[in-house]
Formats: C-alpha cells, structure tokens, sequence
C-alpha cells in the first residue's frame, strides 16, 4: 500500500524534506509501525521522529500511535520541539 507523508515545521527543517509518497508493507496497520519505518532510516531519523515529541494527524485528523492506517493516507507529521531546539 502506499501512503503520503508530509513533513512541518522542525521536522521539515531537520530531515530536509517536505513531503514523500511511500511503500508500506500490508502489514504495517498503526501509525507507529508506519514511524518505526521511518525512524529506522538512520540515527538522524530516529531522533527527530521520537515519540516524546511527534504529533501526527491522519488524513488531517488528530490520531494516536495506534490508530490504523490504510492505503492512500495522509500522514502529517509535526514536533512540539522549535526548530531552533537541538
């Protein structure tokens, strides 16, 4: 399945990107599974994507790690951390 990502704020500053369209396995069904992925990218990733600090929404919704995800949703991806945190 496939999935839009889209990066705001300190995330889109720190990772250097906007947005991306992704391949997930059909058996990655949360939003944390989908993260995890990303987090898995490298240490930089891993950082910046933490859970202490990621707010997300789904298809532009409030959602929890949890919550399901499927084929042609939007995740939006935020930090509560400034942008000039290190």
């Amino acid at each position: 399945m496939k999935i839009e990502v889209m990066y705001f704020g300190r995330p889109s500053e720190y990772l250097q990107v906007t947005s991306e369209r992704i391949k997930v396995d059909d058996d990655m069904l949360s939003l944390n599974e989908v993260l995890n992925k990303l987090r898995n990218r490298n240490s930089r990733w891993a950082y910046e994507l933490d859970d202490s600090h990621v707010i997300c929404t789904v298809n532009r919704k409030s959602a929890l790690l949890t919550d399901a995800i499927e084929d042609g949703d939007e995740i939006d991806i935020f930090s509560m951390k400034s942008i000039f945190e290190l």
